[in-house]
């Protein structure tokens, strides 16, 4: 699969203030997951509908919004992650004065998602499947990779596995590679490489997102002089199978 530049990436508008950008699907050639990046502008929500095909991870990286999870509404902000269930009803509103912007995965290539009517809807606390993001300390992943996991089983995860990964300056991940899973990588801040089978240094800035297919050796790294950020997405649950490559 490689590299899906931020350019080519096919994006839609379903309904005013909110834009849907694809990064991984069944378009791109994934066979089991879909990855995309909704933006939200002030005042922007998305319908009040469920993903009725499979569980799905919503990662808040920039912004303030409101979540309504079944008939419960809670705040998230910027790091946060909500691990949704197959069926429930979920919707999201921009309640900052800033664009929103959020990462969902589900581990299905074609999500089927159904509208729904919007319950009695009363305030409250996120449950257990909420990664509060100011709660949780990153660890050492790799030297000079910190990594936070955000969604896995812990939160309730029956096939998806979330994290984010702090590189610092000259920091990489090993060579590796999956054997039997797919890998969707999103660059979410800095200017990083990556090994993708017999290429190496493949460019990966911010907005480019680095997809690759099971038993295909790969790595990312951060070159250069500053941090940066990438989002590990995978469709098994946490540790996900790798063998370790020169």
């Amino acid at each position: 699969m490689g590299i899906n530049r931020r350019d080519a990436q096919v994006v839609e508008s379903p309904c005013a203030d909110v834009e849907i950008r694809v990064m991984s699907d069944s378009s791109t050639g994934s066979k089991m997951m879909t990855v995309l990046e909704v933006r939200l502008e002030p005042g922007g929500a998305t319908p009040y509908q469920a993903n009725v095909s499979h569980e799905e991870s919503w990662f808040i990286y920039s912004g303030d919004v409101s979540f309504v999870e079944g008939s419960t509404r809670y705040l998230l902000t910027s790091g946060d992650c909500v691990l949704v269930a197959k069926g429930v009803g979920m919707s999201v509103e921009n309640v900052g004065s800033e664009a929103a912007r959020i990462v969902t995965m589900s581990p299905d290539p074609s999500v089927v998602r159904e509208e729904m009517g919007l319950p009695e809807v009363v305030d409250g606390s996120p449950g257990g499947n909420v990664l509060i993001r100011a709660e949780y300390e990153a660890f050492e992943f790799a030297p000079g990779v910190m990594r936070v996991d955000m969604v896995d089983d812990a939160r309730g995860a029956t096939s998806s596995y979330f994290s984010e990964l702090s590189f610092s300056p000259g920091a990489h991940t090993p060579n590796h590679y999956h054997p039997a899973h797919e890998e969707t990588m999103f660059c979410i801040e800095g200017e990083m490489t990556a090994v993708y089978g017999a290429d190496e240094g493949l460019p990966l800035p911010a907005g480019d997102v680095f997809l690759c297919e099971p038993t295909i050796r790969h790595a990312t790294n951060n070159p250069s002089s500053r941090p940066s950020k990438l989002l590990a997405i995978h469709p098994v649950l946490n540790p996900p199978p790798r063998v370790m490559v020169d």
